[in-house]
């Protein structure tokens, strides 16, 4: 069976080259069900976040707690956050080795 393409057609009179989405005849972009971003500008405004290298247990909790937060409310990349966790990781590590030391 062939894949199904978009049928969407942009202004300038070109076809979407996506396939479309499993017995529809829009792909997932152009689908009617879709809804854009209210602010366009709210996608770029995700990317203002900065996270302090925490120093102690409870700076590194609340940087962990604002990472769950940002990731559960869709504010931040799934990849972004998995660098930053990992990057959490290895600052508990630290912190743990600076208290036994």
């Amino acid at each position: 069976m062939p894949i199904q393409l978009c049928t969407h057609f942009f202004n300038d009179g070109h076809r979407c080259g996506s396939p479309a989405m499993r017995g529809e005849r829009k792909c997932y972009y152009h689908h009617p069900t879709r809804r854009p971003v209210a602010n366009p500008y709210e996608r770029r405004s995700r990317r203002g976040f900065q996270l302090e290298a925490p120093r102690d247990h409870i700076e590194l909790q609340e940087a962990l707690g604002e990472v769950i937060q940002r990731l559960a409310s869709n504010r931040l990349d799934v990849h972004r956050a998995g660098l930053l966790l990992y990057s959490l990781q290895l600052a508990a590590q630290g912190i743990q080795r600076s208290i036994y030391q």
